[in-house]
């Protein structure tokens, strides 16, 4: 025999007794008088149950009715009326009514605010300041008497809160001097006493 044959055999008799060892993962118990048994192991299955993730609430949201206003057809004067606003913590309640400014169920109350995002609004309990950033979309450069009833608007919708002492404007991130060109805008607005 050569050596690479010896070698050979040599490679398949560690196997074979390795494979007759383990006895291809099952597992072998001597019984009586050193005989080998071989025996099947099942495997039980398992079941894993799963508890549906729980869902969280919806928090629920708080409801007030506040005014707010709206230009005649003819942007003479200004129509209040009474709507519901929705929010989820109090701090929400000037985004919300503010929002309300851009809808309205009456075709006879036109929005001034249709075509306007509100960027960002914060108040600050302490001082009794609100900072609203307004972005302008094409439909809202308002003539003289559009941009008077839309300043209008804007203090009586915000002022009906009593902790509001005062209202900061921004168009854009930036404080201006009128908001559409015809009427100065103070910065801060104060409230009317």
């Amino acid at each position: 025999m050569t050596k690479t044959s010896r070698l050979f055999h040599g490679v398949l008799l560690v196997s074979a007794i390795t494979l007759s060892v383990t006895a291809c993962g099952q597992k072998g118990q001597l019984v009586g008088g050193a005989t080998y048994q071989a025996t099947t192991e099942v495997p039980t299955p398992t079941t894993v149950v799963q508890s549906p993730a729980p869902t969280p609430t919806p928090e629920p949201l708080k409801q007030k009715k506040v005014k707010v206003f709206y230009s005649d057809q003819d942007e003479m004067k200004l129509i209040e009326k009474e709507v519901t606003i929705s929010y989820k913590q109090d701090a929400d309640v000037y985004e919300a009514v503010l929002n309300a400014l851009k809808k309205s169920d009456d075709p006879k109350a036109i929005p001034l605010f249709d075509d306007l995002t509100f960027t960002s609004t914060s108040f600050d309990k302490v001082k009794g300041e609100l900072k609203i950033d307004l972005k302008f979309g094409p439909k809202t450069q308002l003539g003289a008497p559009g941009e008077e009833l839309f300043l209008q608007a804007l203090k009586k919708t915000v002022f009906q809160f009593p902790e509001v002492k005062s209202l900061y404007v921004l168009k854009n991130g930036k404080q201006v001097d009128s908001l559409m060109g015809h009427l100065e805008l103070p910065y801060p607005i104060k409230r009317p006493n």
